[in-house]
């Protein structure tokens, strides 16, 4: 991608973020945020279609940063403990960006996606654990998971809950566990 469309996207997501520091979306007009990114508003339209275009951009990257940071996936069920930290600190270092930009209307969204994402990924590495039952229960890991780091704050130290929330993913984690044959 060219530098100039880099730079220009760039200056429209810090200008969004900064923005929906202070309002929600909904609030949020083209003028102003072209206005802040020190943009005319037909440059914004050349990158998105409405405010709403780019607030699910920033929702995919944030999803993309968190599967990005979850390895080893092959290796899901043979260290349960291992996988569910690295699961609960992918949420942990996203929190900012959870609270900050997709809170109010866009959090249920967001969570949906979330958890979308995760169960394709893990279906597609084992087919076999793709039952209604382990729907639920990936539905009760991945969205508790996220409205409880979500809910921490941005700023908050859960490093005493970290071990409990560990404990308590690792055993949903073994509760999964296709049988073998």
């Amino acid at each position: 991608m060219d530098l100039r469309i880099q730079k220009t996207r760039a200056a429209i997501k810090a200008a969004f973020l900064e923005l929906r520091k202070k309002k929600p979306i909904e609030k949020i007009t083209v003028t102003e945020l072209a206005r802040l990114a020190e943009i005319n508003k037909a440059t914004f339209y050349l990158h998105y279609s409405d405010i709403y275009s780019l607030a699910e951009e920033l929702e995919d990257e944030v999803i993309d940063d968190i599967l990005s940071e979850i390895q080893g996936l092959n290796k899901f069920f043979d260290d349960p403990r291992k996988y569910s930290a690295e699961i609960l600190r992918a949420f942990l270092n996203s929190r900012k960006m959870l609270n900050g930009v997709f809170s109010g209307s866009r959090y249920s969204s967001f969570a949906g996606k979330i958890e979308e994402r995760v169960k394709a990924r893990l279906y597609a590495e084992f087919p076999r654990l793709k039952t209604r039952r382990n729907d639920v229960v990936l539905t009760f890991l991945i969205q508790g998971l996220f409205h409880t780091v979500a809910s921490a704050g941005k700023d908050a130290d859960i490093s005493e809950e970290f071990e409990t929330l560990n404990r308590l993913m690792d055993s949903i984690i073994i509760e999964l566990k296709p049988s073998e044959g």
